[in-house]
This record gives structure tokens, sequence and C-alpha cells, in this order.
């Protein structure tokens, strides 16, 4: 481990931190805590006991810590590939680890000897995400835009500008053959969708009731009923589906009142099939983003075992 006194030139304290016995169990099996004073800013590190979690889970896993005590949260870390480091620091996660340090909060910590909370992210458009998943979705390092807008029942000029915006987020790069626009990734499918774990946008804009009838039948599943197709997760009781119209709107409730005569339905940003393999689901990127604030470990099981089964 790198000398951070040495490194920084800092007057550092390290204490054990009294909130490890406050964070979820699933915390205290799979981190070890100290409580760190950088020359009289202090953090929370976190070191692993295994294996390096996912940037999602690890996003998650330093939002829980936070609730506990609102500070940095930084990675104490033996070893670091060049693909973690990016990703890493992609998703803004300070990490101390041999000769590498990452702690962009330190800038604030110094001057004004407290922690600000980072100002919101920029999120995706619509049209951005699903040109994003539609890169995900497809095995090959390059993708050509030509035919997106059809496929995706967008504009060319929506395409224009979702292409533009992941572009200026580095989340893809951009380049041209003769009149064909390519779209490329920065890195792999499964670290891209990691590093841009921060910037994806909620694809459910509110949550309602309806009534069980021909119509609701025919919505494609969404939430946990989609997430158990693609994990050994139990479906729920409750019935999940997803909608999508710009110009019809979807009349509920927004309590259940009655399970068997309701079922829970997910009014979406954007056409919740549009790039699923099975049209009687949402598709899986999108519906892990959906459920990316649950707290539920079986629920963030599932994820981990649909993201692996998707990107072996």
């Amino acid at each position: 481990m790198l000398d951070l006194a040495e490194a920084l030139g800092l007057k550092i304290h390290s204490a054990l931190w009294d909130g490890a016995g406050r964070v979820p169990y699933m915390l205290i099996e799979t981190y070890d805590f100290r409580k760190i004073t950088l020359d009289g800013a202090p953090c929370i590190f976190a070191e692993p006991r295994g294996d390096i979690p996912p940037v999602q889970t690890l996003l998650r896993n330093i939002e829980r810590i936070r609730e506990v005590e609102p500070l940095p949260v930084v990675l104490k870390l033996n070893g670091l590939s060049g693909e973690r480091r990016k990703a890493l620091i992609e998703a803004r996660i300070p990490f101390v680890a041999t000769e590498q340090i990452y702690l962009p909060f330190l800038g604030v910590a110094l001057s004004e000897r407290l922690y600000a909370e980072p100002k919101p992210r920029e999120k995706l458009m619509p049209s951005a995400q699903l040109v994003l998943f539609s890169y995900l979705y497809q095995n090959g390092e390059r993708m050509y835009t030509s035919g997106l807008a059809d496929k995706l029942g967008l504009s060319a000029m929506q395409i224009t500008r979702a292409v533009r915006q992941l572009q200026k987020l580095n989340l893809l790069e951009v380049s041209k053959e003769g009149v064909k626009v390519v779209v490329s990734g920065r890195t792999n499918h499964r670290a891209l969708f990691e590093g841009a774990n921060t910037y994806l946008l909620d694809p459910v804009r509110e949550i309602i009731y309806v009534p069980r009838n021909e119509r609701t039948q025919g919505l494609p599943y969404a939430g946990l009923d989609a997430l158990a197709e693609l994990s050994m997760l139990s479906a729920p009781f409750a019935t999940t589906r997803a909608y999508y119209n710009r110009t019809d709107k979807l009349n509920g409730e927004n309590s259940l009142t009655d399970r068997e005569k309701q079922i829970r339905v997910e009014v979406w940003k954007y056409p919740p099939a549009v790039l699923s393999a099975n049209p009687n689901s949402a598709d899986p990127l999108s519906v892990i983003v959906s459920l990316r604030d649950e707290r539920d470990e079986r629920v963030e099981q599932a994820i981990e075992e649909a993201l692996a089964n998707m990107w072996r």
C-alpha cells in the first residue's frame, strides 16, 4: 500500500470506525473499515476482504455506508488493473492502491475542511440511453448508427443528438466511414455499462396500479418479474408490467388496493421492449437500471447474475 503521508505530505490519523456496527451485515462481511483523517479531513476507508465488487455494486455499497455517516468513502486496494482503475475513476469512486491514488474529494477537503456533496451528474436522454444499450446488446466493438432511427422509433435528429451526448460524456467514441457514422466503446461492454452508471436514466416515470384486463395483460413484464426471467430470483406475487405511450395515458391508482384485481404498472420514459429479444418483457439493461436502488440482497445478487450471464 502506498504511504499516503509520504506521497501527499499529509498528517494522517487512523482509527476503527465506530459506525461499522450500523451498516448492513452484508457489508460487514464484505469490507474491513477504518476511519482515516487526512490532514484534518475525515473519510472512511473500506478494504474489500475478497474480490473487488462490480462498480454498480460498489456505488450502492458506498451509498449505504454514507447513510450511516456522510463522509467520503475510499476503497483501500492491494492491486488494481488498468481497466478496473479506469472504471472506478469514471464512476468517481475514490481509491488508494499500490502506487495509485484517486481522491477527488481531497482538494475540497483540504481547502474547506469539509466534504461537499458532488453536483448531480447529467443524465442521459431517453434516446441516448437507447443508443447506448443498442451498442451494449450487440457483440462487436463497433456499431453503425444507420438504421437505428427506424429500429428505435426515433428521428434522425434524435439519433444525432443522442450520439453527440454519448460522445460528450466520453461513453462512446464516434468516427466516420465515408458518410456512415460509427460508434465504439472505450472499454468492454460490462465495464462500459458500469462506468455509465451515474449517467443512466431511470426508465420508470411513475408507478400506478390498474385493473387486470385484456389490455394490461398484453403489456411486457418489467421490474422483479422481468428480473426473475433473467436469474434464479423467484417472481413476486404482484405482477409488474411496463407501459409507454406518448399520446394515450393509462389511468390508475397510486396504491395497491386489491392484489387479485390489480397489477403494478410502470409508466416508462421510452418503449420498454424496443430492444428486448423477448417482446413479452422489457429489455434486461433497462430493467436492471430501474431496480438499482433496491435494497434487497436477493435482488442485488439476481442483478449480478443477469449481468454475468449477459457478458460471459
